[in-house]
């Protein structure tokens, strides 16, 4: 992937992987995106902003999403655009082969294009600079969340995929493991019953007022 991103699933737990988790955590806050749980399908309100703007004409083609990424994302440096926009090019052709029809295929496309306006612009514009963006993501990922967020993993942003569960599901969608690595450490065990990111925030605002009270 560009500039050394990596995109690691994380299914075991120890002292260590939560120091990891809140460390992270926090560099996602600051300049990345945290999804709990699923990425919410475009709504109404989201799909007719996008038809106002784009219109709903789809092309497999390069340059169409190279030209409408530019227009659709405006902040996306030059590097970043491209490197969405052969990644999202050679996704969709995947799924082309997968069997999937152009109907589909253009529903696919428009959802990927809502989901980076909506969820991810924040980092569309950090994307192709040395301090990489991060993703933190806690739950079952989808077949297309996976799709996107590896296009996104292309273009130079980190990922962490937290999953409580074990690994049985993702593997599902990456039988060989092509699209991220399972995180292997020794002494992991798993994740205690009432771990999760709601905690691990708890934990760093307890953090935040003990120092503001023993500066």
């Amino acid at each position: 992937s560009a500039k050394g991103a990596f995109f690691y699933r994380i299914c075991g737990y120890s002292d260590e992987i939560r120091s990891f988790i809140k460390k992270y955590y926090e560099a996602a806050r600051k300049s990345g995106v945290i999804i709990e749980g699923k990425i919410a399908n475009p709504d109404e309100k989201n799909l007719t902003y996008y038809e106002e703007i784009m219109g709903m004409q789809f092309q497999l083609e390069l340059n169409f999403i190279l030209t409408s990424l530019k227009k659709w994302m405006p902040r996306m440096t030059e590097y970043a655009r491209k490197n969405v926009a052969l990644s999202l090019y050679t996704a969709l052709c995947g799924l082309k082969k997968a069997g999937k029809n152009d109907n589909m295929l253009k529903n696919a496309y428009i959802k990927f294009m809502c989901w980076m306006y909506y969820k991810f612009e924040r980092i569309a514009n950090q994307l192709g600079q040395n301090e990489l963006p991060k993703i933190l993501y806690e739950g079952d990922i989808s077949n297309y969340e996976l799709i996107l967020i590896s296009v996104l993993v292309n273009a130079g942003c980190d990922v962490i995929l937290l999953q409580y569960q074990g690994d049985e599901n993702y593997l599902k969608l990456d039988p060989q493991s092509t699209k991220s690595d399972l995180l292997q450490m020794n002494g992991l065990t798993a994740f205690p019953k009432e771990f999760s990111l709601k905690q691990i925030i708890k934990e760093i605002q307890n953090d935040m007022n003990r120092e503001r009270l023993y500066g």
